[in-house]
Order: structure tokens, then sequence, then C-alpha cells
């Protein structure tokens, strides 16, 4: 038994150094970083700080939550990551009650959360890339510093992450296994998370319910076997998230989403200028939806920049030469993709796998992913466009996965085309400790220098 433990110790150090390092930094900050100096904490906390000191969930529309500015509150939304923040924060209080150590607790699962999709995205990288392209896919992922600061204080984002993780990590081993039910349990663990974390990571699951049938299709299960399967998804699911449907459902009038009750108090109770019928948006001002796409200050640019990383409320900015670095690797990958599919598709490039049925199950692998990164980006700039101007990256970080699994297809299309073999992991290693860098940079830079003053918060 020591044996085995000791030979798994080996075979995953470095992954597990890895994934420890990513860990460390992310509770240092989450202990250091002062509360609310993040987008929407003081809000968010609200929540679990009422269910660990009421012992329930809140109504949305309770005073004691709703935002005077707003006039509504995050127990609209979906709850599940309050209701873990909350019971940290029980632990917790068995040693303090302190604010700052209340607050540290709730953190806690942000830092889990983002410690979990590292380790999911090692988990995948082993089955999507040989051996040289493995870090370089989790690095671009857990290396990013939009990520690591998403793990460091009280949000949803970074739990529904973690939800789509484990959603894209069930594709890949339940198309490679014709979906054994250990597989299914998987896949709706990771849809229960996201349906109960974030409305943004809705796509992972529409994406999934496609994969699903398509996959077994695909490869001629019986109809029997894939109504079992779907049956125990199905039941799961239902299970786990009805609740919640069915509490919207009575207390909000049959609002299941709680999507028009949060419009109606943000109607009466929100200052005029944030009212839903008087708040300014790019469309009530005539603008087109390129003029507010494009441009240096427009939304894709201002998205773009905090996608990789800007903290605080949208304050502090990483030097430009990080944002140019990562849109070089991005664009030359967009890029090189795009020449390989125009190839393919005029016949230069010959498929790389002739089996029918894996050929098919790659495409259908490959859709989802993109159709699981446009959604996002979709609803994000529906969003600015038509309902609250609002240009962040962190609405976009639910395709984080897929975007990163295209990029680094890209990475690797371009180093095979012109980097000579032996050179190529010289390359992959320069990239990686660039990456590194900038979110060292971005850690140092962002807590010590910027909240050295607050550092006896807690």
């Amino acid at each position: 038994m020591k044996t085995k433990k000791a030979d798994w110790m080996k075979k995953w150090s470095k992954e597990l150094i890895f994934t420890g390092a990513v860990f460390l930094a992310m509770t240092l900050w989450a202990f250091f970083q002062p509360f609310d100096s993040a987008p929407d904490e003081a809000m968010r906390y609200q929540i679990p700080a009422f269910i660990f000191n009421y012992g329930k969930l809140p109504h949305g529309g309770d005073p004691l939550i709703r935002s005077a500015q707003w006039g509504l509150s995050y127990g609209f939304g979906p709850q599940l990551s309050y209701i873990i923040e909350a019971l940290f924060m029980k632990v917790m209080s068995i040693i303090s009650k302190r604010d700052g150590a209340l607050i540290f607790a709730a953190r806690m699962v942000s830092v889990c959360c983002g410690a979990g999709t590292v380790w999911m995205t090692i988990l995948m990288s082993k089955k999507l890339f040989e051996k040289k392209y493995r870090m370089l896919f989790v690095s671009l992922i857990g290396l990013l510093p939009q990520f690591l600061y998403l793990a460091s204080y009280v949000n949803n984002d970074i739990m529904a992450l973690f939800g789509s993780s484990i959603i894209v990590y069930m594709w890949i081993c339940g198309m490679e296994s014709g979906w054994k039910y250990k597989h299914c349990i998987g896949l709706a663990a990771g849809i229960v998370i996201c349906t109960l974390t974030y409305y943004n990571s809705y796509g992972f699951i529409l994406c999934s319910i496609i994969l699903f049938f398509a996959s077994l299709s695909i490869q001629k299960t019986a109809p029997k076997e894939i109504a079992k399967r779907a049956a125990l998804i199905t039941v799961l699911v239902l299970a786990l998230t009805g609740w919640y449907f069915i509490r919207n459902y009575i207390i909000y009038d049959g609002d299941i989403l709680a999507m028009n009750i949060g419009s109606e108090y943000a109607e009466k109770f929100a200052v005029d200028s944030l009212k839903p019928s008087m708040r300014q948006t790019p469309y009530s001002s005539g603008q087109s939806i390129v003029e507010m796409f494009m441009g240096k200050s427009g939304w894709f640019a201002v998205s773009w920049r905090s996608f990789v990383g800007v903290f605080g409320y949208m304050a502090v900015y990483l030097p430009n030469w990080n944002y140019f670095f990562y849109a070089f690797i991005f664009w030359i990958s967009a890029g090189s993709l795009l020449l390989k599919a125009w190839k393919k598709k005029a016949g230069i490039v010959k498929p790389v796998c002739r089996e029918k049925s894996v050929a098919a199950k790659s495409r259908l692998f490959h859709a989802a992913m993109a159709v699981a990164a446009v959604i996002p980006f979709g609803l994000a700039l529906y969003y600015s466009y038509f309902s609250d101007y609002q240009p962040q990256g962190r609405y976009l970080m639910p395709m984080l996965i897929p975007l990163m699994y295209f990029v680094t297809h890209g990475i690797r299309i371009v180093l095979e085309h012109f980097i000579k073999p032996e050179k190529t992991e010289a390359v992959i290693r320069i990239i990686t400790v660039i990456m590194a860098f900038i979110a060292i940079y971005a850690y140092l830079g962002v807590l010590i220098l910027t909240y050295w003053g607050s550092l006896n918060h807690i």
C-alpha cells in the first residue's frame, strides 16, 4: 500500500507541486486582501453572512441585504456558493468570530474552487495533449492573473468555472468510455454546480445535453442503455437543483429564475440613474453594437484587458506589455487554427484520424467546446448592449477552459510548423516562464504594493 502511494506521489509530483503553489498563492491573497477591494464583494458577502447569522436563505428583496444603490441583492441569484461559504464561516466561528476571520473563511471557498479547477485541467491535459504541451494548457489557465484574482475573494464566478471544468473532463471521459455510470454521475455533479452557481455558465449544460446524446448515437448505443444513463443524470440533477427552482416559484410568484422579480425591485428601490427604465445603455443611446464593440476604450478592449487581469474595482491595470503578450499568443493561435481549418476544407491536410466514429466524436467535442466558449461571450455582449454596460472580463470567465484549449492547439500548430522538434519544449518553457513572471508580477504588485497599508484588517 505504501509503495503504491509513493509511486502515485512520484508520478504526480510536478502536478501536485504546481497545484499546491497556486493554492498557497490564492490563500495568501485571500488572507491579506482588504474586504470589498474586489468587484461586488461586499454585496455578495451579505448573502453568506445572512445565512450564517439566521440559518436560512434570504429573500432577494430583504432590506437587510438589499443594496440602496441598485435596489436588489445577489439573493435573487443561484445560492450554492453562498451556502458553502456560510458553512465555512460556521467552521471558522468555532475558532474565531472576528469579521476578518469569517470573511477569510468565505473566501476560502473561492480558493478551493480555483485549486480544484487547476487540478481538473491537469487531468484534462493528460487526455487531450501529448506530454510537452500539457503544462502549457494548465499554465494558460492556472497562471492567468484574472483567474488567480477571482480565486481570492467572495464571488460565484470561480465556482461556476470549477463546475465547467468538471463538465469538460466528464465529456472527455464519457466519450472515451461510452459513458460509464461513474462518468454520468460526474457530469451530473458538474451540471448541478453550474446550475446553482451562475447563469452565464448554462451554455455548458446545453452543450452537455447535445454532446451526451450525440456521442452515444455515434457509437450506436442501444436506446435502452441511452435512456438508463440519461435518466440517471436527469434524476440526480433534478433531485439536487429542483429545490432552488421550486423555492423561487413559491416565493417569487412563479418566477423560477428570479430575474423578473429582480428587475421589479431594481425599478422600485434603485437610485433613479440605475433603475432599468432610466439606465443609459449603448442601445438606448442609439449607438450601434459595432461602435460599442470597437475602439481603444470599447467593449472588447476593456473586456479583453480585464479577462487577462484588472484588479480592484476595474482600477489597477498591469503594464501594457502583459496584455500585448497574451494578445500575441492568442492571435497567433487563432490564425494558425483558421489556416489549418481552411487547408482541411481545401483537402490540403489529410485527416489525422481515419476511424469514422473517433473522428466524429472529435468533431463533436470541438463543436461543444466552441459553442461553450461563444455563449458566455455572446451573453456578456448582449447584456452590456441592451441592459447594463459593464465590459468586465469576469463575465467571460466561463469560456476560459474551451478558449485555452484552442489556444494550446494553435500554439502547437505554430511550433510544429516553424520550430524544430528538439527545440519545441524549450520554446514552451519560455512561454510558460513569461506567464509565470506576469502572474508573480501581478500578485506582488497588487497584493503587496496596492494593499500594503491594509494588511492589518484580519
